[in-house]
């Protein structure tokens, strides 16, 4: 076995913590959850799933040394991602402030329908994706975790994508849960002032994060 059992538990308590903590993942795969549905939340699960074996195989490939030895990269990157946190953030805001428009002159089960549609699960994939692929800090987590727990005496490509399922493991087991619990009382937020709501809040919550992105 490459890694110790007591060192393999360290690092999915670290890694498990890491995710049930607060981000911008959390706040999106929230919002599709309550608004748009399970399926939906589960290809942004998906997608940030995905981006993750990316990750690996920059972090393996040596390209993310080479982006966090550069500030100059590291400024794009950074400024990039928080640009597209900002654009979802807005969106929601706009969407929010469309459905309160249409709350005062549609029937509700209209206006549900019309929430309902306005995005795909290809969408939501890629919401995802891209949020998580331009995450400096998933890079600085394969970078300054990730070798903590790898024995240079055996394959360290091999090493970096067992933790990298392990990693991808604990994230779906946290979101599946989520999602479940989600959907448990989604028939209660329905209302479209509820969705308003929901829309609102998850995009200032966004927005003030990618400002702090932008700041950072």
């Amino acid at each position: 076995m490459f890694i110790p059992g007591v060192e393999l538990y360290s690092f999915m308590v670290i890694i498990l913590l890491m995710i049930i903590s607060p981000g911008a993942n959390q706040i999106l795969i929230l919002q599709s959850g309550m608004i748009l549905g399970h399926q939906a939340a589960a290809y942004n699960v998906l997608g940030v799933a995905s981006s993750m074996f990316i990750h690996a195989l920059f972090a393996g490939l040596g390209l993310s040394v080479l982006i966090m030895q550069s500030p100059e990269l590291q400024g794009a990157i950074k400024g990039i991602g928080a640009a597209y946190i900002l654009y979802l953030a807005i969106k929601s805001l706009v969407s929010a402030y469309h459905l309160y428009q249409q709350s005062h002159t549609l029937a509700n089960n209209e206006s549900q329908s019309d929430t309902a549609l306005q995005e795909t699960f290809s969408q939501s994939f890629k919401k995802g994706f891209v949020s998580n692929m331009l995450n400096i800090q998933t890079s600085f987590i394969f970078l300054s975790i990730f070798p903590q727990y790898m024995n240079q005496q055996n394959n360290l490509f091999l090493q970096s994508f067992l933790l990298t399922g392990i990693f991808i493991g604990l994230l779906f087991a946290w979101y599946t849960l989520l999602i479940i619990l989600i959907a448990s009382v989604r028939d209660r937020l329905l209302h479209p002032k509820i969705q308003i709501s929901i829309k609102s809040c998850t995009g200032l919550l966004l927005f003030a994060m990618g400002i702090r992105m932008f700041l950072r």
